[in-house]
């Protein structure tokens, strides 16, 4: 944190000097107030260590856990405010006072300092791309050229929470299914483990052939409790290395192309993939960004490697071959033919960027519809996978039960 040399008088008028660390030279003002010092003057020690210091709490406010919904908040907040003519640095200041999140607060003062200096806010954000990825700094440098900063913000502040509900949509309906994987593997397992070692030994001991189920059952009981260990120790080292893979540009590569290809599942992220490309492309055109810019934008905003590698031949066919843009999505083969027609109409029109915010708008109704519909279908689906399961141990322990009482 940066340190700032200060001289100030107390209530009896006595003068002192020293030094305090603050983020910024206000708020080291208001720490001395809190310890009733008025200051006379504060200035931030010049030399290696200030830099360095100042250089540590930006890094460390960067890698800091900032909500994006506080962004949001920020963004709608900050709207309103321009929108009323308050100057930037101005609303800054009213943000920073109510801002509860010390890290996001620190950035604030950060950039209202870079502000009061003559930066324009779209550079100042640009020195957070953490927190405001290069979409977000597009727009705001188009909203200032174009005087038009508050609706451009507004614009912005729209699309996030569109984005923001869909993935909390997302979020929610995978919660069900998953616990009831878990319970299903859990209660599968236990009965293999703990309650098929108790039971066979019994039938065993009338020296009856058992059933096929039952011996595939006591199979796997044999060997989970025989290599329980290894087991551990393979799922262990397997996860390590899958998720080291997947990191990776080739194992994201694989990921999302076997995902798109998976059913029912393919579907609902094609369709999330084309409501994020529009989405954004129609926000940033609307907001007075070039297309080419946008498109640059936008290939790291789909979330899908599969379609991010055909952008670069988009970008080719649109700079170099003078492709209209439905032409060149259309050779792409990766967007639905309706979407690619609905573009060329807006092309037509030349309204373009109102073309493509519907086209958003009727992508997210799909989303949410495909994801009840996948959601309803799951539930029935696993509650047969676990009815199977779970049948089948019983079946394993009930059929030389069958198979003894005929004996005697």
């Amino acid at each position: 944190m940066p340190i700032y040399e200060f001289k100030a008088i107390d209530k009896s008028g006595k003068s002192e000097k020293g030094k305090i660390e603050a983020v910024s030279a206000k708020q080291a003002a208001s720490k001395l107030k809190a310890k009733s010092l008025h200051p006379l003057s504060i200035g931030s020690p010049k030399g290696k260590q200030a830099t360095s210091d100042k250089a540590k709490t930006t890094k460390g406010i960067q890698r800091s856990s900032v909500p994006s919904k506080l962004i949001t908040a920020f963004t709608r907040q900050m709207s309103v405010l321009v929108s009323t003519g308050i100057p930037y640095d101005k609303a800054l200041d009213i943000l920073i006072e109510e801002c509860e999140n010390a890290a996001f607060q620190g950035v604030l003062s950060e950039i209202k300092s870079q502000i009061s200096e003559g930066s324009s806010l779209a550079n100042a954000l640009q020195g957070h791309k953490s927190l405001f990825p290069n979409m977000y700094v597009a727009m705001v440098r188009a909203g200032e050229a174009g005087g038009t900063l508050g609706k451009v913000l507004g614009q912005l502040a729209n699309s996030r929470e569109e984005n923001e509900e869909l993935v909390s949509k997302i979020q929610g309906a995978l919660i069900y299914p998953v616990i009831m994987s878990f319970m299903g593997i859990g209660i599968v397992v236990f009965m293999i483990a703990f309650i098929i070692p108790k039971i066979i030994p019994i039938f065993q001991q009338f020296d009856i052939e058992l059933p096929l189920p039952t011996r595939i059952v006591l199979g796997a009981s044999q060997f989970m409790i025989g290599n329980w260990v290894a087991m551990l120790i393979f799922i262990i080292v397997a996860a390590l290395f899958g998720f080291r893979f997947i990191k990776t540009r080739k194992g994201k590569m694989m990921i999302d192309s076997l995902f798109l290809k998976t059913p029912f599942l393919g579907t609902l992220l094609r369709k999330i993939v084309v409501f994020r490309f529009t989405e954004t492309l129609g926000t940033l055109l609307s907001s007075g960004v070039a297309l080419k810019q946008s498109i640059e934008i936008v290939k790291y905003v789909v979330g899908n490697l599969v379609f991010e590698n055909k952008f670069d031949q988009l970008m080719i066919d649109i700079t170099k071959r003078g492709m209209d843009l439905s032409m060149a999505l259309r050779q792409t083969g990766e967007f639905p033919v309706s979407v690619v027609q609905m573009i060329r109409v807006g092309e037509e029109s030349s309204k373009l960027d109102e073309m493509l915010t519907r086209i958003s708008q009727i992508q997210e109704k799909e989303v949410k519809q495909t994801l009840e519909k996948s959601v309803a279908l799951l539930e029935p689906v696993m509650i047969l996978g676990m009815a199977f399961g779970v049948g089948f141990i019983v079946l394993a322990v009930m059929l030389p039960m069958f198979k003894l009482n005929q004996l005697l």
